[in-house]
């Protein structure tokens, strides 16, 4: 049986809010063609891949276009590949908890397409693929939360960046194939439906803002049929 969602847990359990933070540099690497941007995915820093995949999609989601990380984006615009475009879209990011995972994942995407369309591979673009990296830094905030009420009250306070963090981010960190949201939820709270409910959100619908105005919502309706 699910325990009490008003319940105070004691202090190892208190849930504390995290954000991060970006500073991208240049590299000086550059993509003329499909073929030179394989070379650069199978060589760069595992930070190059987080860059152009998660940080991208951080951005991306916000201007609502329809691709979530830079190598599809420069492949839909300057290669004029809609189709591979579209592969690389539609990987997502929350099926991968660390970045040899993805970079296998794009790669894989991108040899497979080229056996279907080896004339595609050394078409040149029209626009260079320029390959950045960045520095990322995580720091603790100053908010806890330690029932599911306060949690939920503190969703409306804290950054988009530490939603970000949270729910999409923090696999990387974790290695761990769930969002810090659900994963204290079900361990700490022992709210196991709720955990599955907001674990199951999609954040390839939703900007930053609308995903926490949806856990916001997911936890208000669990909390109306629990208390009532």
């Amino acid at each position: 049986m699910e325990k009490d969602p008003k319940r105070v847990i004691t202090a190892d359990q208190v849930f504390q809010f995290s954000s991060s933070a970006s500073l991208e540099k240049l590299t000086g690497h550059k993509a003329h063609n499909l073929a030179e941007l394989f070379g650069l995915i199978q060589s760069c820093p595992d930070s190059s891949i987080f860059y152009h995949t998660f940080s991208a999609f951080r951005i991306l989601r916000e201007v609502q276009v329809p691709y979530t990380n830079g190598f599809a984006m420069w492949i839909s615009e300057s290669v004029n590949d809609e189709a591979l475009a579209e592969k690389l879209a539609s990987i997502d990011l929350t099926e991968h908890n660390t970045i040899a995972s993805l970079r296998g994942r794009i790669l894989e995407t991108i040899e497979a397409h080229k056996k279907e369309n080896p004339e595609t591979f050394h078409r040149t673009a029209t626009k260079p693929f320029y390959l950045l990296d960045v520095i990322r830094i995580v720091y603790l905030t100053d908010k806890f939360a330690y029932d599911l009420r306060s949690f939920r009250d503190l969703l409306h306070t804290i950054s988009v960046d530490s939603v970000y963090f949270h729910f999409i981010e923090s696999r990387l960190y974790t290695q761990l194939e769930s969002d810090d949201f659900s994963r204290w939820i079900e361990e700490s709270l022992n709210l196991g439906e709720l955990s599955q409910q907001i674990r199951a959100i999609d954040i390839n619908v939703y900007t930053l803002e609308e995903l926490r105005e949806k856990i916001v919502k997911t936890i208000d309706e669990f909390l109306e049929n629990t208390e009532g």
